[in-house]
């Protein structure tokens, strides 16, 4: 008998082992799923690369996603084990004692016994003061914090990789007007050389035209070093080799941008930063209840049950055990956790309302951004069509000796620094508005199309010992500024 019920526990022990084993690849599935935006294309047949895909390539291989979604399975785990509470835990036991039996006049050698108790025991705790319950229902709160944290710093990482992409992008560009203006120059240099050995020129003008190449050849370096390093960031983000491949921007900005509070009230309900903030203020909120809960009694339920036992008495089959526990003096422990519940949920209050207000600062600094880029290509644009009528006047006076070689390589100056300026400004406004859009937390919605979920309407509960901004007050500052 002793037998067989021992195999029994071992057999069902390894039953409950098995169906413990943990799904690793239903895990990670999990926090993808809350970041799917698209598969990105074969890396091995990539020929180039758009923004789109860079972007889906940051989503799918960046590490620090899957670092931040593995915070959101582990907030997961912890809800498993507080709702564990709710339910009555069993467990096989056994007890295995060796005994000497050895009486008077016998010799401790010649006899001893061994006494096998084994059976199944069970707990179930029947009252906490609710605090299992406020436990699990902050923990459901944090695992939906801890989700809007993750599609945050998603966000953040796209922002970053639409910047790296126009870096590298704005770099060839300027590569490729220093390289067609230094031709220009290389070839009026050997211009003037010429003109120079029939004495035409002045040795003044061939120093001063190859003073300029000089110039322009140094600019080209360090455009060229650029394209590397922002190649290299490029490729450190997406996982991506982008060494060699081309980039195909045909990403296109919208006709008409978003007012400021247009894009504020966008942000007020999908910036995935203050919907965290919100819900990390209500599960701190609800923790205070679970602390406070601990003044209340405990009562727990033992039973065990015996499928074998050999010490007295030999025929008791089953025990129970009924305790009850209330808490008269616990030198001030609960008090101070109580205390320290109530002063993070503050702490949680005034973090939203810090990062209510730092969204109205960047909605209000990357649309002025955007506002003035846009203004400043239109400037620029006349800027560069002055700089080419102004070196056309310059090479024709030149070529009919009314003008100076000086006033022609000023003009020359003119008009690589106007084509320069408005090569950074035409990748600078769509960066500004992908910023703008960052802002306003629908980056995602503005690069792939893919329309987020919104972010809940709710706002943290209040606080009568923290006085926050009310909204009719932060509208009032926000018109003010304005």
């Amino acid at each position: 008998m002793k037998t067989v019920a021992l195999r029994a526990c071992i057999l069902l022990t390894v039953i409950v082992l098995g169906a413990c084993a943990t799904d690793q690849a239903a895990d990670v599935a999990l926090y993808r799923q809350e970041l799917d935006i698209g598969a990105p294309p074969d890396r091995a047949e990539l020929a180039e690369l758009s923004l789109p895909d860079a972007i889906r390539f940051t989503n799918s291989f960046n590490e620090n996603l899957s670092i931040e979604g593995e915070a959101y399975i582990q907030a997961l785990a912890e809800r498993q084990r507080n709702a564990s509470s709710l339910f009555p835990t069993f467990d096989l036991f056994g007890a295995l004692t060796f005994r000497d039996d050895a009486g008077a006049g016998e010799t401790s050698s010649s006899s001893g016994s061994t006494l096998f108790d084994g059976g199944v025991g069970g707990q179930y705790t029947l009252l906490t003061g609710l605090s299992d319950f406020n436990r699990i229902e902050a923990d459901r709160l944090t695992i939906e914090q801890r989700r809007w944290l993750l599609l945050d710093i998603r966000e953040s990482l796209l922002l970053d990789t639409a910047r790296a992409y126009y870096a590298v992008m704005l770099a060839e560009r300027l590569v490729g007007v220093l390289e067609s203006s230094l031709l220009v120059q290389e070839e009026r240099l050997r211009d003037a050389k010429g003109r120079e050995d029939v004495g035409f020129a002045r040795p003044l003008d061939v120093s001063q035209i190859a003073a300029q190449v000089s110039v322009t050849r140094v600019s080209l370096l360090d455009a060229r070093n650029l394209v590397r390093i922002s190649r290299s960031l490029l490729t450190f983000l997406t996982s991506v080799d982008s060494a060699s491949i081309r980039l195909s921007d045909d990403y296109e900005l919208p006709s008409a941008m978003l007012a400021s509070d247009e894009l504020l009230s966008i942000a007020y309900a999908r910036r995935q930063d203050l919907a965290a903030a919100a819900l990390a203020a209500s599960s701190s909120r609800i923790t205070v209840d679970a602390e406070i809960g601990r003044y209340f009694p405990t009562i727990t339920l033992n039973l065990d049950y015996f499928l074998t036992r050999d010490t007295l008495p030999t025929e008791r089959e089953w025990t129970g055990l009924l305790t009850v526990s209330l808490p008269l003096f616990t030198a001030g422990r609960i008090e101070a956790d109580v205390r320290a519940a109530w002063s993070a949920f503050r702490q949680d209050v005034l973090r939203y309302s810090l990062t209510r207000r730092a969204i109205q600062r960047d909605v209000e600094v990357t649309h002025a951004d955007l506002s003035v880029t846009a203004e400043r290509i239109t400037e620029l644009g006349n800027q560069l069509r002055a700089a080419e009528e102004s070196l056309r006047q310059a090479e024709a006076s030149y070529s009919a000796g009314l003008g100076t070689n000086l006033e022609r390589i000023a003009a020359q100056d003119a008009l690589l620094s106007a084509q320069l300026q408005l090569a950074r400004e035409e990748y600078s406004l769509k960066i500004a508005y992908l910023a703008a859009m960052r802002a306003a937390g629908a980056l995602t919605d503005a690069v792939t199309g893919r329309v987020p979920d919104a972010a809940p309407l709710t706002v943290p509960p209040d606080s009568p010992f923290v006085i926050l901004p009310s909204r009719a007050d932060e509208e009032a500052n926000h018109a003010a500024t304005r």
